[in-house]
Order: C-alpha cells, then structure tokens, then sequence
C-alpha cells in the first residue's frame, strides 16, 4: 500500500481540469468511474458537520465559498491555462485555496493554517513546476506524514515554483491512473480536483479497457484483458484487435500456453523500464511474450511466416517481441545489444495435401488401394491442386491396368 503518490502533468497535454462538488458523497472510486478522470486529488478544506466548504471555492462560474481575507489559490478557465493569483478573481470560472506554501518560487517563510492542521499529518498538495502541473498526496499516519513546514521545504527542493496545501489528514487522497491512495475510506470528502488528459486518437482496432473491470473479458479463446494489464497496475488498458489475433495463431500453432511479459505500458512505465520512446507497447500493439515449448527464435520465426512484410519482430534471450505496427521491423537483441536484422526465416508451412472431403473420401481410399494415386516422393497425395494432362494420362494408364486393360 502506497504511502506517497506524485505526479507532474505537462500543461499542454492537459484537456481540462474540473473541481469535483461531491454532494452525493460518493467515494473517490465512485467518482473515477462515473466521471473517467485522469488524475484525482481531494481538493480544500471543508466543514465536516456542515458539509460546506471553509476556504476559497468557485466552481463553474458559481463562487461557493468567500472569506473576507485575500490568499494566493490557483484559477482556471479550462485548466491549462491554471497559474496561481491573489483570490478572488471573479472574471475566472474557477479557483480554489487552502495554504499557500510556496510562491513566485519562493518558500514563503511564516505559514498561515489552522491548529487542526499542524503535526505530522497526510497531506495533499497542488502546484506548477515549470510547464507542468503538479499533484502531491501522502497518506495519513504513514511514513511520509509531514509538517506543513516540513512538507513546504520538501517541495522547495525537489523545484516546485507554487504549491497550495489542500486539505489534509483524513481527507488526503488520490487516484492517479490507477494508483490509489485512500487516507480515511470511510470519510465523504467534500470537493476533488479531476484532471482530464487530451485523447490521441487511437491506432485503428485498437480499444481501451479497465482491468479491473474487463480484467477476466476474454478477446479471444485463449486471451483475457488482464494479461496485457500495464506491469505498474494501472487499470487503464490498450489493445490491439490485431495484436490478439496475431497471438492467438502462434498459440493455436504450437498449441501451449502464450506468456505475456508485457504488454500494454503507460508512458511513464515505458520510461522506467527503458523502453523506446515511441515504443509500441504505449500504443497497445505489441506483447513481448514465452511459448512454452518453443525457443525466442522459433517463435519469431513463425510470426515471420504470418506477417512477412509488416509488424515488428525482435528476438532476445528469453522471449520475443511482436507487434503489428504497418512497417516492417526486425532486430536481434540475444547479445544483450539490439542488432538490426532483415528478418527471421526458417519456418516453412507443411505441405502435405492429404485428407480428402468428406464427399470424396471413399474415392480416394479406392483410389489408393488400387494404386490408381499415389502421390509424389514425399508422400504427399496432393489432393486440392489442379491434375495436368500428363498426370491425368498416367493416372488412366494405372486405372487400365487395374481394369487388365495395360
């Protein structure tokens, strides 16, 4: 269980931001899911036995709390253009504050808080570092409780050019793709800041899912949801269509289990983990997967065979890599170094033509008794290709000797 949760969001990748009024008090996974929310953070301080918010907050154009002192807050129109000002600002359509901590880049020396929030306490925090927003929460009675003094001088460092303290203790929680961190489950918190990123257009065919939803859907006879689930444990999931056909041939192929080691991966684990930076696997389209039974070159070598002239195949010590982007990618990483390759031949389809219909099966079977087909040297009787005439003439010359007409 997390105790502390930070995220920086580029401004530009931002859609909207919107101040959640909970009236329903509904918890935050209820709201994730009702609303589809990017990032989710509990937003000010409010009154618990009133339900009313006790700091500034104007929500939607419609100001819901005004204080008669002036405190530097964060407003908004849509939400890329958010940047902190002295409240209240009426001509924004939103705003929000609680405890400045840091402002203009500089650590403001004297806070000004509540006595309910001192001590070491959870804590949630919104501010901007640069071209980036950024969100801050920790859990309460968990390792990263700080003062608020404590917790100003932590984000000074780490290059915070604003913060605003929001509410705290029970009330600190967030949901940020994914990652949950929930201080008090049962507390109803008044407000939450929802952050909504920009949708890319998604490649064709490829559909997003939730693995804790979808998890157990299966895409195909072999394949569930959760097995192309990002390694971090975000519930947010890509998948390729095409990927799963791919992979349920290969499984159908060498008839055994298919490991996914990685599938879908969110930007930020992509990075982590040292994957491309326009990796596949961000884009839904690619697994690096296990055959059991089968070694990386094998594998790599039938899924050569079934997309010759597109997609991505790359061979490493313990498994292989395949994806359906259109071009063409082939590599060879078993040396611990990627080394481009023109591609992995080595598998050819079996081509003996044998089994008959079922509408001429008895013919065939009397055929072969009476030596009228015999097929060529590798026993392959050939059965759907077309007879030419010297094959036609030697199979009648066979049936007149059957006949003891030779």
């Amino acid at each position: 269980m997390a105790d502390h949760l930070a995220v920086t969001v580029p401004l530009s990748s931002i859609e909207r931001i919107q101040i959640y009024v909970n009236s329903a008090r509904r918890s935050l996974p209820q709201i994730q899911a009702e609303t589809g929310a990017d990032y989710i953070l509990n937003g000010t301080l409010y009154n618990t036995r009133t339900f009313a918010p006790v700091c500034h907050l104007k929500v939607d154009g419609t100001v819901l709390c005004n204080p008669d002192y002036s405190v530097m807050g964060y407003t908004w129109d849509d939400g890329p253009d958010i940047f902190m000002d002295s409240l209240t600002d009426p001509a924004r359509r939103d705003y929000i504050a609680c405890t400045p901590l840091i402002v203009s880049s500089k650590p403001l020396s004297k806070l000004t808080y509540d006595s309910g929030q001192g001590g070491k306490r959870g804590r949630s925090v919104i501010g901007i570092k640069g071209d980036r927003l950024s969100l801050y929460c920790t859990r309460d009675g968990g390792s990263m409780a700080r003062t608020p003094e404590a917790l100003r001088d932590d984000l000074a460092a780490a290059g915070w050019d604003s913060a605003v303290m929001l509410d705290g203790g029970g009330s600190s929680s967030c949901w940020f793709r994914g990652n949950e961190l929930i201080s008090d489950s049962d507390r109803k918190i008044h407000d939450y800041i929802l952050v909504f990123l920009k949708k890319e257009e998604l490649p064709m065919g490829v559909k997003t899912y939730s693995a804790k939803k979808d998890g157990s859907t299966y895409l195909s006879t072999n394949f569930r949801v959760k097995e192309f689930a990002c390694n971090d444990g975000s519930d947010t999931v890509l998948i390729s269509e095409e990927l799963v056909n791919l992979l349920q041939k290969i499984r159908d192929h060498f008839g055994d289990q298919v490991i996914i080691n990685s599938g879908y991966r969110t930007s930020t684990y992509n990075k982590q983990v040292g994957g491309a930076t326009n990796s596949q696997h961000v884009k839904g389209t690619a697994a690096d997967i296990v055959v059991k039974g089968a070694t990386p070159l094998e594998v790599a070598q039938y899924a050569e065979y079934l997309q010759p002239n597109s997609g991505g195949i790359g061979v490493y010590q313990s498994f292989t890599h395949v994806d359906v982007r259109s071009s063409r990618s082939r590599w060879d990483n078993r040396s611990g170094k990627e080394v481009v390759v023109s591609g992995w031949p080595g598998y050819q389809e079996a081509s003996v033509d044998n089994i008959p219909s079922s509408a001429h099966k008895e013919g065939v079977a009397w055929a072969l008794e009476n030596g009228i087909l015999r097929g060529n040297a590798d026993g392959d009787l050939m059965l759907s290709q077309p007879v030419t005439v010297q094959k036609l003439c030697t199979m009648m010359k066979r049936l007149a000797k059957h006949l003891g007409k030779d």
